[in-house]
């Protein structure tokens, strides 16, 4: 897991969605540094922006309202997806080496990949894994477009395996490899991811439910960002020959031949 890359997609909903969203990625929420959290403080001068429409979350937010009305949109609808949100984030071990080549490339793929306006790319060196936020208010050809761009699994699949081809594989980047987990290490781990996150303000907000439901479906993708480790791979017992074919296997037992009534 320690050459394992992540990319994840999610949706901005809510009237302060967007700002909510900037004040984390530009570090303004003071709660977010008290004890307990994962930021680290000490380290968050370390952390760089690649892209932003504005200087501070409030006019970020603002920005996007004005493009929003300029389009006709004065009042979205009450579930509307705000903004997309992609996370690249890469493995624990590589805080030591220059991300910026490869968070570079992460922002130029997005720009190609994604339709709408990109309102930030924000770089975070202050917690377990180094990682990205990029965040697109989805205003296409004047609607706002954003459950169609994030998708349904099959497009977030697609968007996964062709990020790995274009951008991760390149920098010999793997693979996340929850699907050869068994479901025991997958409840172990996503157990230590929650009581990793027990303390922290994500579980105070109103999209924990989502959250909640991503840990559940791939723990292992959380934990490569909190900096818990994977178990290691359970070797399974190879039968002999021998083993195999006087095995009595799973069924009921027979009668053997001769033993008929």
């Amino acid at each position: 897991m320690a050459g394992s890359h992540l990319i994840r997609l999610g949706k901005v909903k809510g009237k302060n969605g967007i700002l909510a969203a900037m004040q984390h990625n530009k570090r303004t929420l003071q709660a977010e540094r008290g004890a307990g959290a994962n930021i680290d403080a000490a380290k968050t001068h370390c952390n760089y922006s690649l892209a932003s429409v504005a200087d501070t979350p409030e006019a970020i937010a603002t920005r996007a309202k004005v493009l929003m009305v300029e389009a006709g949109i004065d009042t979205p609808r009450k579930n509307a997806v705000m903004a997309v949100e992609v996370i690249y984030s890469l493995p624990i071990d590589r805080h030591n080496q220059d991300t910026r080549p490869f968070f570079t490339d992460c922002l130029n793929w997005t720009k190609q990949t994604f339709a709408g306006v990109l309102l930030s790319f924000d770089v975070h060196l202050d917690e377990s894994a180094p990682h990205a936020h990029a965040v697109i208010l989805p205003l296409v050809n004047g609607k706002m477009q954003g459950s169609d761009m994030v998708g349904y699994k099959g497009n977030i699949t697609r968007l996964i395996n062709l990020f790995h081809k274009e951008v991760a594989g390149r920098y010999g980047l793997s693979r996340s490899d929850s699907k050869r987990l068994s479901n025991l290490d997958k409840q172990a781990i996503e157990r230590q991811v929650l009581m990793r996150l027990k303390s922290d303000p994500v579980m105070q907000s109103c999209a924990w439910p989502c959250f909640r439901d991503a840990i559940h479906k791939d723990p292992l993708s959380f934990a490569q960002s909190l900096g818990i480790a994977a178990p290691a791979k359970r070797q399974t017992k190879t039968k002999s020959f021998i083993e195999i074919m006087t095995s009595k296997g799973k069924g009921k037992p027979k009668n053997p031949i001769g033993n008929f009534a």
